[in-house]
This record gives C-alpha cells, structure tokens and sequence, in this order.
C-alpha cells in the first residue's frame, strides 16, 4: 500500500494526538516532517512527528514514561517494538505506528514521544523542504 503526503502526515499526526489525549500529556508541542526510510534519503519516507511534553513535578520521569505506555496499551496498542526493531526508550506501537517515549533532549522537565509511520511515501522529498520540519502543536492538542 503506498500513501500519499497527507494520509503519511495523518497517519502520524493522528496517533500522537491520540497518545497526548489517551495520557493526559500537558503543554504539547511538537513538529511534522517527513523522514527517508533508507540511508539514501530517497523514497520510500514515513512520516515522522517529534512530540514534547511537560513531565508532572516530582514524578520519576521512567516511570512517567511507563504509565504513559501503559494507558496506550490498555488503548490498545501493543507493549515493545515490532519484530526486528530495537529502539531506545519505552516502545510501543499499533499495526502502523511506532512510538519511543523518552526524555527530551536537553531539558530534563521534558518527555518526548517520537512517532514513525509506515514507509510507504513514495514521493520524493529530498528537495522539497518537507524533510525540516512543520510545526504541528495546535494539532497535537486538539482532539
């Protein structure tokens, strides 16, 4: 199955909307882009959503990070990585999406979730500028 730019960006916006909503995250921002599924950086691309959110003062950031994938669990998604994936942090994904949920980098009252979807863009974005990035935060926030 091949995706076009906009189901790839909602494919990936739609799950971290639903991750912030299902987890209660606050002060979500984050940002879109499409991402090259090989070291060429040609297609096929995923899209790609690097989401921040604000940890709650005084929880223990992992285990944060668990409850986080546990209600997305208990939401249906499945615990750990696909087979044959080895990402750091805690991992969880659904039939279409990864989701590593970690601390953000350099700020350590923040969490990230960084989503992947599937390679199955086969539009080529090396010279489009659609690989920096787009900010997406109103979305993430909405429901």
């Amino acid at each position: 199955m091949t995706l076009t730019d906009e189901q790839a960006m909602a494919q990936v916006i739609e799950a971290a909307r639903q991750i912030a909503r299902v987890a209660a995250l606050t002060d979500v921002t984050g940002g879109f882009m499409f991402e090259s599924c090989n070291d060429q950086g040609r297609a096929p691309y995923r899209g790609h959503v690097e989401m921040s959110f604000a940890i709650p003062e005084g929880a223990d950031p992992d285990g944060y990070f668990g409850q986080i994938a546990a209600a997305m669990v208990r939401h249906g998604w499945s615990e750990g990585p696909p087979p044959g994936m080895c990402p750091f942090g805690e991992v969880i994904h659904n039939e279409a999406v990864l989701a590593v949920i970690c601390h953000a980098s350099g700020n350590v009252a923040r969490g990230s979730v960084q989503v992947s979807g599937e390679c199955a863009n086969m539009t080529d974005h090396r010279h489009d500028g659609k690989t920096v990035g787009v900010d997406v935060s109103e979305q993430l926030s909405g429901s």
